[in-house]
């Protein structure tokens, strides 16, 4: 009895911070249902009085193409993150480069600045290369971050690789790039596929380099959209709670699906045998 009290007090501490997440969400999720009286009400409904799905609808009609826009950057960085970040962790973990603790150190030292210390610089940069406006330049803006976190932790896994599944493999004559390729990456699936969930998440969620690089509307992402319900006199508090849900929800299905995967991509590679 001990044993399963125990249990149960540990799992009742874990739903503390549980609870914390859901019940936001959860009134996020009704406040889509309701009118903007039924919102201000007090005590607030738990429940919709009315249920009615017109301000999802009108929230997806006003704020699809935002969607569309959110779904090219969030690939885009995916894309060119693992592209880049791969090629470098395993030059940086099996290779014996030169100024490999410089490189290290510089990853390590982008991951603490903050985002708005570079947004200025890179918008000049971008200027006069004719990339404000364009996807191609949030993409390149928030690649800038999840570049060098997605090489830190591809690295940690890759030097808990066994070196002589490399020897072998060069012993038979196979190149580095094949070696990569056939023998690195396979393994690797884990980590590749954290770091990519991450880079994908981390471009869905930005607002900074989105609101700063793209003034034109059609171009934005549904980060910067969602300020459509949001006015000179006032707050559409429905359609604003609905469009959120929305946007949300392809988040919370990815992390809730490959929830395990994410956390043993992280903790891979942080011990050895």
């Amino acid at each position: 009895m001990a044993h399963t009290w125990k249990d149960w007090k540990w799992t009742l501490i874990a739903l503390i911070p549980v609870l914390i997440l859901i019940i936001p969400i959860y009134f996020v999720l009704i406040s889509g249902f309701e009118t903007v009286e039924e919102i201000y009400h007090q005590p607030p409904y738990l429940i919709p009085p009315n249920p009615t799905s017109q301000y999802y609808t009108e929230a997806w009609t006003t704020l699809n193409h935002y969607l569309m826009n959110s779904l090219v950057i969030s690939v885009g960085v995916l894309a060119l993150t693992l592209v880049v970040a791969a090629p470098a962790a395993f030059a940086l973990a099996k290779l014996d480069l030169r100024g490999e603790k410089t490189v290290s150190f510089l990853m390590a030292l982008v991951q603490m600045l903050p985002v708005s210390t570079v947004v200025i610089p890179l918008f000049l940069i971008f200027f006069r290369l004719r990339l404000i406006n364009t996807h191609l330049g949030v993409i390149l803006g928030i690649s800038a971050f999840t570049i060098p976190f997605s090489v830190i932790l591809l690295t940690a896994y890759m030097r808990s690789m066994p070196w002589g599944l490399i020897q072998a493999a060069r012993i038979d004559g196979a190149s580095l790039f094949t070696i990569f390729l056939r023998v690195v990456m396979p393994i690797c699936k884990p980590a590749i596929s954290t770091a990519g969930m991450l880079a994908f998440l981390n471009a869905w969620g930005d607002f900074i380099f989105a609101i700063s690089f793209l003034q034109e509307r059609p171009l934005q992402p549904m980060s910067v959209g969602l300020y459509s319900f949001i006015g000179q006199y006032g707050t559409k508090w429905n359609l604003l709670m609905a469009g959120s849900m929305i946007y949300s929800l392809p988040v919370i299905i990815v992390v809730i699906l490959a929830g395990k995967g994410l956390v043993s991509g992280l903790t891979a590679g942080a011990f050895k045998e």
